[in-house]
């Protein structure tokens, strides 16, 4: 029977367990956007405590504004190569697999219609670099309050061109990218797509549309699911061990053939292997907890042994 610390293969690539890292700022990404030690450090430490897939914290594909100073780690140069390798070296030596999250600011989504082309591009290119560091795949996500966030959902994307009004325009940017990083790079590379399986917002997104938009995406070439839910106020939502899991098993029942990544166990590792047992989910994403408890995977094992 799988459970929690059953392997998983993804595009040719095994996990040695279902736990996932969900993507948050680490808080040790230098001033100017390059990894540091104290950040090769954290996640070697999560993935030393027996996490199978870390999704990293968001890598900026363009600059941050003239004057400011670096928000996230970098990807949008040759130049940050050579640190995320180290980073996605120290992580693999613990046997761990590892996807960088590209990202761009929100305000990117009102640029012209020539500039957005340009910016697909930009992400294409910086999924190379993540190739080139090592990295077994990336991460778009339209669920946290990025550009494609911005694009995708009804209730932001306010835009006339190709890229606004119904589904296939706010869907055509990241199918684009998407369909790209396939071309380019075949099966070398993991596509992972985080999208929102409710805005919980007026005129925002639900079950219903993230059905369809987790369709498109496997159709494009996507090969993991991370679902999560987007709110500008999230301390609203009564959240409780396995709230959001219905969710995420809304998406697993239509989309059968790529594994999906739910979340809100709150760390109890009973609710994750049990979730896992029944086929309700793939894959357990944790968060808090493994910022505080690193080793939280090991003691999982040990208990549900």
């Amino acid at each position: 029977m799988i459970d929690l610390f059953s392997s998983l293969t993804i595009s040719g690539k095994e996990l040695p367990n279902r736990i996932v890292m969900a993507p948050a700022a680490s808080g040790f990404a230098s001033v100017d956007g390059f990894v540091s030690s104290d950040l090769i450090e954290y996640y070697a430490r999560r993935a030393q405590g027996g996490v199978g897939l870390i999704l990293s914290e968001p890598l900026q594909v363009v600059p941050p504004p003239l004057g400011e100073g670096a928000v996230h780690l970098g990807i949008y140069a040759d130049m940050f190569v050579p640190g995320l390798r180290r980073m996605v070296q120290a992580v693999r030596a613990h046997r761990s697999r590892v996807l960088l999250y590209l990202e761009a600011p929100a305000t990117s989504a009102d640029l012209p219609t020539s500039d957005l082309i340009a910016l697909r591009d930009t992400f294409v290119l910086a999924a190379w670099r993540a190739h080139c560091a090592g990295s077994d795949g990336v991460l778009l996500s339209s669920a946290d309050g990025g550009l494609l966030h911005t694009l995708v959902s009804p209730a932001r994307n306010h835009r006339l061109d190709a890229y606004g009004g119904g589904v296939a325009g706010r869907m055509r940017l990241p199918l684009e990218m998407i369909e790209a990083m396939r071309a380019w790079m075949g099966s070398r590379l993991i596509v992972a797509f985080r999208l929102a399986a409710e805005e919980f917002s007026p005129g925002g997104m639900g079950l219903q549309d993230a059905r369809v938009i987790a369709r498109r995406v496997i159709s494009a070439g996507v090969r993991l699911l991370d679902v999560t839910v987007a709110s500008d106020d999230s301390a609203t939502l009564a959240r409780f061990p396995g709230w959001a899991v219905p969710l995420a098993n809304g998406i697993k029942r239509v989309t059968p053939e790529v594994p999906v990544i739910g979340f809100g166990v709150q760390g109890d590792h009973q609710l994750a292997d049990s979730l896992i047992r029944d086929g309700s989910i793939d894959m357990v994403s944790i968060d808090h907890t493994l910022r505080y408890h690193p080793d939280w995977p090991l003691r999982a094992r040990e208990a549900l042994s």
